[in-house]
């Protein structure tokens, strides 16, 4: 039987994990990549990036991502997830984000040539398309819009940075939560993950975690949880939280964008 090499040695602790080849035939590299960071790039672009991938199917629990460890290329997610930790002082790992296909990562290592910032895990077994850090940045010497693209999501994604850190001083806990679950489910996009999941529902996060994630105490979670859950918002179940009502939750984190959308539609009632 054929093995391969998952983690790559140039992780913090050269873990090196075996498991039999499986079958990734099925997937399409090249409309893969038309959807994620090539997306209305020209066709030679994609033809060359397919040629230089590889694919790599991970099991559940794989780390793909070491925090301390150096850039060695950029990952497409084809399949499943990826979830990003850090783990503080006290050893507590905080969930960051939670990426689905199309969605990919490491590219902020690739540009500024400094390490992982973040440790990254297969969520589920999950296939990754692989581009070496060789033939990433010849991509983009060869076809500049790449880095343009890149350029522009790196601002956002500071941007976005500069928002929470505001958010995090004047905005109350309950919209900060609500903000978050909703990012986490996919049912909104989020600087770190554009991708949206139609249906999405579950947020595969303990109450701690997310505790942690927002600077509170799992406690203090929880007694929001109980009163959307009595509301019929959101169920809780052990590690994962399900959006029943992704409308009115919306209302509670973005309330002034509820209130403006109100407010014209009792306009135009009055008109009609």
């Amino acid at each position: 039987m054929q093995y391969q090499q998952i983690a790559l040695p140039n992780t913090v602790n050269f873990l090196t994990f075996l498991m039999p080849i499986r079958t990734v035939d099925d997937i399409d590299k090249a409309a893969l990549l038309r959807k994620s960071w090539l997306a209305g790039l020209p066709e030679q672009a994609i033809v060359e990036a397919v040629d230089c991938g590889r694919l790599r199917a991970v099991e559940d629990g794989t780390l793909v991502l070491a925090r301390g460890a150096a850039a060695d290329g950029l990952y497409t997610i084809a399949r499943g997830s990826v979830r990003f930790t850090r783990t503080t002082a006290d050893g507590h790992a905080t969930t960051i984000a939670v990426f689905d296909a199309p969605n990919w990562f490491g590219e902020m290592s690739l540009f500024d040539d400094m390490p992982r910032s973040h440790d990254g895990h297969a969520f589920g077994p999950t296939v990754l398309l692989f581009h070496s850090k060789a033939d990433f940045k010849r991509l983009v010497a060869r076809y500049p819009a790449i880095c343009e693209r890149f350029a522009k999501i790196l601002s956002m994604r500071l941007r976005a940075t500069f928002d929470l850190v505001e958010e995090a001083s004047i905005a109350p806990l309950q919209q900060r939560l609500a903000r978050r679950l909703l990012e986490l489910a996919h049912i909104k996009p989020s600087p770190m993950n554009v991708a949206t999941i139609p249906g999405g529902r579950e947020v595969p996060l303990t109450q701690e975690e997310l505790g942690h994630l927002l600077g509170k105490s799992r406690q203090s979670i929880s007694k929001l949880l109980h009163i959307w859950e009595q509301k019929g918002l959101v169920q809780t179940q052990y590690g994962r939280i399900s959006i029943k009502q992704p409308e009115a939750l919306n209302k509670v984190a973005y309330p002034d964008h509820a209130a403006s959308v109100s407010a014209r539609k009792q306009a135009a009632h009055k008109r009609a």
